[in-house]
């Protein structure tokens, strides 16, 4: 786990973790609300009731001004790297070299575990799926989101799997813990995601969602020794989500080639598992994965 202990060079001193949380918080919170409310104020961004935005994020301003936050979430990350650890955002992602295979390796796979997941629910529940597209509104947004949301998801990756992770090893570099933390840090910002409260299954099945996401990726992780199948695997996760296969009333909101027409907490469950088995027993040889470490 040497990437885990990458904290060795710059400044590490206790109060530094503090400081670089603040500015994470500052960044993240504050200064990347800032856009939304003023465009919430204007009227350019209507919240209902159960938290989503009123007609989704099809407008490209819209968009923009919601996706501000998590951008600012990656500046966050990198400002407290750079210049409160004096550290290089290299040495939060991975032991020696960043290894773009990987990230490319696990976009791959996950879209292929998404596609099947869709199909086999559609043909298990018909009707779930109803074709959305729409080329006007979808050709609109559809370059913002493959713009943005890689950002988005590497900044989520960087702060929970990265920042995150080296912080507490420094407390306890036991994998369990930290894959268990991981997994909880990730689950409590996503409880006001507005799929909390329209999933089929109830309000646990879904929370469970995001909190095996944050399991599954701090597991390839630690076993891979850098963070670069994680970014992957969420950026491909959120593009999917964004642009291919959405449903009505996500956090996201974006046009959509197809909808699906409910939310299904434990199909999710079990997909989410499987597809994280597939990914952590992956031949070590199709990985290449440098100095890999197995878990308990």
């Amino acid at each position: 786990m040497e990437w885990l202990h990458n904290t060795q060079t710059g400044n590490s001193k206790w109060w530094s973790w503090w400081v670089g949380l603040v500015v994470i918080c500052i960044c993240y919170l504050l200064i990347g609300s800032i856009p939304a409310v003023i465009g919430a104020m204007m009227g350019l961004i209507v919240i209902d009731s159960s938290g989503s935005v009123l007609g989704g994020s099809a407008n490209p301003v819209q968009f923009v001004l919601l996706m501000f936050s998590p951008i600012m979430l990656f500046v966050g990350v990198w400002v407290a790297q750079r210049l409160v650890h004096r550290r290089t955002l290299r040495e939060l992602t991975t032991a020696h070299a960043f290894r773009w295979s990987l990230v490319w390796q696990s976009m791959a796979i996950w879209l292929g575990l998404s596609i099947v997941a869709t199909v086999v629910e559609s043909l298990l529940y018909p009707g779930r799926y109803v074709w959305s597209f729409d080329w006007g509104q979808w050709l609109l947004i559809a370059p913002l989101v493959l713009l943005l949301i890689p950002i988005q998801a590497s900044g989520e990756e960087l702060a929970f799997r990265g920042y995150l992770l080296q912080a507490m090893a420094r407390l306890w570099s036991q994998p369990v813990f930290l894959i268990v933390l991981a997994g909880v840090a990730f689950m409590l910002p996503h409880l006001g995601n507005p799929e909390m409260g329209k999933a089929l299954g109830g309000e646990i099945p879904m929370a469970l969602n995001y909190f095996l996401m944050g399991v599954g990726t701090a597991w390839l992780s630690i076993r891979d020794n850098g963070i670069e199948r994680a970014i992957g695997i969420h950026v491909m996760n959120n593009l999917y989500a964004g642009i291919l296969v959405g449903y009505e009333g996500s956090v996201l909101g974006t046009p959509t080639i197809v909808q699906a027409t409910v939310i299904d907490a434990w199909y999710g469950v079990i997909v989410i598992c499987i597809s994280f088995a597939v990914l952590i027993f992956w031949p070590s040889q199709h990985v290449n994965v440098a100095d890999e470490r197995p878990l308990p």
